[in-house]
């Protein structure tokens, strides 16, 4: 089994594992007690959140069957590309040399290594950005961390070539400020001032 299929064997389980979590929390959420007059219960973020997670679950497993499926059908022609592959790094076909050859599996190698561990500093990096989120909100407030958050967020999944920072600005500025006031004057939830405030 190969990197690309064991990452779609456990995209399909935390496809599904979270599809029956999704279900659980709504469904727990009938059981859930009104204790205040308000036109949001408490049983309403749960309920969201539960229908988001299904949601993206669903699109994931879709993703992950799609994937597969198209996987299945170009196994015989990168069959074909690999036999050919390895008849010509046999026959030494467009190298010079034995050095030749080891160097471009050396540096095929480096590539795997260096992609696997941007994946993995990347989720370092996100990991540490959202523990700083949740400390730092209370004391600066909701809206301007939530920008800090989104924008740096933006840069991080982004690939350098593609950053347009004005735009990563104004979508981190307008997520903020309408996630705020949907909150405040749509919900009525109060979401910390911080030092605005």
């Amino acid at each position: 089994m190969n990197v690309h299929e064991k990452l779609k064997t456990k995209d399909l389980i935390a496809a599904i594992a979270l599809l029956i979590i999704s279900i659980i929390i709504y469904t727990d959420t009938f059981n859930m007690k009104t204790l205040t007059v308000s036109q949001v219960g408490p049983d309403f973020a749960p309920r969201v959140v539960s229908i988001g997670i299904f949601i993206l679950s669903l699109i994931l497993l879709f993703q992950t069957l799609k994937d597969w499926i198209m996987a299945a059908k170009n196994v015989s022609s990168a069959k074909a590309s690999y036999i050919k592959d390895a008849k010509e790094m046999e026959s030494n076909k467009g190298y010079e040399n034995d050095n030749d050859v080891q160097d471009h599996v050396s540096a095929t190698l480096i590539e795997d290594k260096a992609s696997r561990w941007l994946r993995y500093k990347n989720v370092l990096i996100t990991t540490v950005l959202i523990v700083l989120y949740i400390l730092l909100m209370p004391i600066i407030g909701f809206l301007i961390t939530t920008a800090v958050y989104l924008f740096i967020q933006f840069c991080l999944l982004g690939q350098r070539k593609y950053w347009n920072i004005p735009l990563f600005l104004i979508l981190s500025i307008l997520t903020s400020v309408i996630v705020y006031y949907v909150f405040r004057l749509g919900f009525e939830v109060m979401l910390p001032a911080g030092i605005l405030g």
